[in-house]
């Protein structure tokens, strides 16, 4: 072989090479293109949430009570504030009737002490 086939050999190894590293280099920016990468993330979270999902409704139908227990005691946490303050003004209700039954009766009895006259 001559030097100028080896050298026409060469070149030509060259641009193929040249021309798969290009190739890479383009595959790779479309794969991390942050538009692909956002939407292979949505994507992954949209599988794992079916997966979420089907292991909760398999867990509830195993043990209903105990998923309505969770539930039901979620719900008391997360409303906490409102259901304490019903139970104290329900609780202060009662003791402020009180309160005004017993001043009433007290009231009546000074009243009938001061009309039999005694102090």
């Amino acid at each position: 072989m001559t030097a100028s086939v080896k050298e026409a050999r060469a070149r030509g190894e060259a641009e193929a090479a040249k021309a798969r590293l290009t190739s890479t280099l383009d595959e790779l920016k479309a794969r991390l293109a942050p538009a692909t990468l956002a939407s292979q993330a949505v994507q992954a979270a949209k599988d794992k949430s079916i997966v979420v999902a089907d292991d909760t409704v398999s867990a509830v139908k195993d043990k209903p009570l105990l998923s309505a227990g969770i539930a039901a005691g979620t719900a008391l946490f997360l409303a906490r504030k409102p259901v304490f303050s019903a139970i104290g003004r329900l609780f202060s209700r009662n003791d402020h009737s009180n309160t005004n039954s017993k001043s009433r009766r007290a009231r009546v009895r000074e009243t009938e002490d001061i009309d039999n006259g005694i102090d």
